[in-house]
């Protein structure tokens, strides 16, 4: 057993050996962070720019992107230097920030695309009170929300984890998240799980529970409309917000089956993108899915401006 005092530094033991590969693998990983950058600053500074993309939509899609970006900024440079490392080394202090941002690059995605649902049942379900239910006021609090209860949550468990001491130095990953932090603590750690349980729970379940019931009123108003024309219109509305859904969805589940497919007999690159997986696909696939209809968007934008039915996207 390890004394406290002396764990100041962590290893991140998931890279495995790197060996001759390791430059194409930093060459595709560095190829892969610029082209997120490229992607998320682009759709974020063109919505910030154009005044008349300033509606509800597409200030919460603007958010997505920033949390990418933050997220992302907190996961590739260190990965990218570990990469070129013979040993993956991580102080605590560092180790714990990065934790702190990759749970806070979760919980406020998950969140962002709970209102972006709410948005949607909105324009679909009221679109003559539409700009009532989602005034300024309405979207900045809801962003509020989003962004401020990850950030209390994630700060108490930083906070906690912080003061106790740990007993081992090996992170069986390729960065840290709270998990992995726990596993290396001297006492017990029931009160964080339990924290813990509670933060994803309300995290999770409840953004889970709105966002179905947003989609079951949405098929439901769909499904009443006089023409079918009209049906597939607000239908269509949704499956940029779905894809975006279900490719986040997606990340949770890889991360979620992590444990149970560590005995199994996988190779290891296949277990190590696995778990990194969250900061791939996402943060690449939100952009595009937005960016390649993005006249389209503009154009159903200004349309539902000038008739006040919420309906664009």
């Amino acid at each position: 057993m390890l004394n406290e005092s002396h764990v100041e530094l962590l290893l991140l033991s998931g890279f495995g050996e790197l060996n001759h590969l390791r430059y194409l693998y930093f060459s595709i990983t560095c190829i892969g962070y610029l082209l997120i950058l490229l992607l998320n600053v682009s759709i974020f500074s063109l919505i910030c720019a154009k005044p008349r993309l300033h509606q509800p939509m597409f200030i919460f899609l603007a958010s997505l992107m920033l949390n990418t970006l933050i997220g992302c900024a907190a996961f590739y440079p260190k990965l990218l230097d570990n990469l070129l490392r013979e040993v993956q080394l991580i102080s605590r202090t560092s180790c714990l920030l990065q934790a702190f941002f990759v749970h806070m690059n979760v919980s406020v995605e998950w969140n962002i695309l709970t209102v972006m649902a709410y948005d949607r049942y909105a324009a679909i379900s009221h679109p003559l009170t539409y700009h009532s239910l989602l005034s300024s006021s309405m979207v900045y609090r809801l962003l509020a929300a989003a962004w401020l209860f990850p950030f209390a949550a994630n700060m108490c468990l930083l906070s906690l984890s912080s003061t106790l001491p740990l007993c081992a130095s090996k992170v069986s990953r390729t960065f840290c998240d709270n998990r992995s932090i726990t596993y290396l603590l001297c006492v017990d750690i029931s009160v964080i799980s339990l924290m813990e349980l509670v933060f994803a729970s309300t995290t999770v379940f409840l953004p889970l529970l709105v966002i179905f019931c947003c989609y079951v009123k949405i098929l439901s108003v769909s499904f009443h409309l006089s023409w079918s024309s009209r049906a597939n219109k607000a239908l269509s509305t949704c499956i940029h917000h779905l894809v975006t859904y279900c490719s986040f969805v997606t990340s949770i589940v890889f991360e979620v089956i992590q444990p149970t497919l560590a005995g199994k007999n996988l190779p290891h690159q296949f277990r190590v993108i696995m778990s990194m997986e969250g900061f791939l696909l996402p943060p690449l696939l939100n952009p595009l899915i937005y960016g390649i209809n993005w006249p389209t968007s503009k154009t159903a934008s200004d349309r539902c401006s000038d008739r006040r039915t919420g309906l664009y996207m």
